[in-house]
C-alpha cells in the first residue's frame, strides 16, 4: 500500500516537472507525416526495418498523401473536414504502429 501511494506521488511529480510546451504540442497531419517518413527513414538506416518493410511502410503513407490530397479535392474550400482529419489520423495511427512493430520484432530476435 506505501509502495503504491509513493509510486502514485512520484508519477505525479513528473508530470508537473514536465515542460509545458512538451505537455501540449498539437501534431498537424502534415507534422506526423513527415515524423513517420523520419522514422522509417532512420529505421531503415539502423537496421530497425528492412528495405522491403521501409518500402512498404512509404509506399502507406504515400497512400495516406493521396487520400488527403483528393479529401482536400471534394471539399468545397479546399481544406479537410474533421471526419477527415479523424480518419486520416487512423490511417497514420495504423501506420506507426507498423513501424513500432517491425522493430520490436528485430529487438526480440
Amino acid at each position: 500500500m506505501k509502495f503504491a501511494f509513493l509510486t502514485i506521488i512520484a508519477l505525479l511529480i513528473s508530470l508537473v516537472s514536465i515542460p509545458s510546451d512538451a505537455k501540449g504540442k498539437v501534431w498537424t497531419i502534415e507534422d506526423r507525416q513527415a515524423q513517420l517518413m523520419k522514422d522509417i527513414n532512420e529505421g531503415q538506416k539502423g537496421q530497425q526495418l528492412t528495405k522491403k518493410e521501409a518500402d512498404r511502410l512509404r509506399s502507406d503513407l504515400a497512400d495516406v498523401a493521396r487520400k488527403k490530397k483528393k479529401m482536400k479535392g471534394k471539399s468545397d474550400n479546399g481544406k479537410l473536414t474533421d471526419d477527415n482529419k479523424k480518419v486520416l489520423e487512423g490511417d497514420l495511427n495504423s501506420i506507426s504502429d507498423a513501424i513500432h512493430k517491425y522493430k520490436l520484432e528485430k529487438r526480440a530476435k
